[in-house]
């Protein structure tokens, strides 16, 4: 039995990370303005990239590397490129949003999609 206990208040933790689990499970869905900051790795420039809201659809773009954008605590935010980008596929993995937080891109781990190899 308390091994079952550790192991669920070990998962919890885990998903808290440094916000802290008491944190991370009562502030869930409040109203925040994220300030994200891009570490930009692509050789594509930084405006071309967004931060978008997946369970609003709401998107912010960067201006010199920091979006800020209205959301709540703990939606997932996803780091994209542009509607403006044709013919380019990038899409980040899905993360937790919190007030001030770093997103990086980094083309050099991913393909592009959507590119001919000729």
């Amino acid at each position: 039995m308390r091994a079952i206990v550790a192991i669920v208040f070990l998962s919890l933790a885990s998903q808290a990370k440094s916000e802290g689990l008491f944190s991370w499970l009562f502030s869930s869905g409040k109203e925040i303005k994220a300030e994200i900051t891009l570490i930009n790795k692509c050789e594509l420039e930084s405006r071309y990239f967004i931060v978008r809201d997946l369970q609003t659809g709401k998107s912010a773009s960067f201006k010199n590397e920091v979006a800020k954008l209205n959301t709540k605590v703990n939606s997932s935010l996803q780091l994209q490129l542009s509607p403006s980008v044709k013919h380019v596929i990038f899409e980040g993995n899905a993360v937790s949003a919190k007030k001030k937080m770093k997103l990086i891109a980094d083309c050099s781990e991913r393909k592009l999609g959507g590119i001919a190899d000729n």
